[in-house]
């Protein structure tokens, strides 16, 4: 990925705790989405494996998820990444990682990047049977797909609805 926006082209850099399954769902849903003009990448804090339940549901709607977790925001920083947005998939009720990366932003990626929250559970919260973890995880990752159908709108890029 290039260190300078291009013009016209937008920069999104979704972020989110852990190995990352909810930022790569929402890379994902961009990539097969958004008709253009925009660039997406991925980040979390902590490397490893993602899970097999977002990975499960997410094939369920025909998207084979990369099971390595992305870069971690760290490893961006160090790259120099620009970005245009950078959308932290924290869940607010947890308080998790996010909030120390969300008062560093500017300084972090050396631009007014705006910055956009969304209160999206993590796969590691939920519990029950198997059938109903897997239906939390179905609402996470709608959940997911229709703040990203927004946002690309938000931004004036169409969006694909399948």
């Amino acid at each position: 990925m290039q260190k300078e926006c291009e013009m016209g082209t937008k920069r999104v850099l979704f972020v989110c705790t852990h190995k990352g399954a909810r930022s790569r769902i929402a890379e994902e849903y961009v990539k097969r989405k958004a008709s253009g003009g925009i660039e997406v990448q991925s980040s979390c804090f902590e490397s490893g494996k993602i899970g097999a339940l977002p990975i499960d549901v997410m094939r369920e709607v025909g998207i084979d998820l990369p099971t390595e977790a992305p870069k971690s925001v760290f490893e961006l920083y160090k790259e120099k990444g620009v970005y245009d947005y950078v959308i932290s998939l924290c869940h607010e009720a947890t308080t998790e990682q996010c909030p120390i990366f969300k008062t560093s932003i500017d300084t972090l990626y050396a631009k007014k990047a705006e910055r956009i929250s969304w209160s999206i559970p993590d796969f590691k919260s939920l519990s029950g049977t198997e059938e109903e973890r897997k239906a939390g995880a179905r609402e996470i990752r709608d959940k997911i797909e229709s703040e990203v159908i927004l946002f690309l709108g938000r931004i004036g890029i169409d969006a694909e609805i399948a």
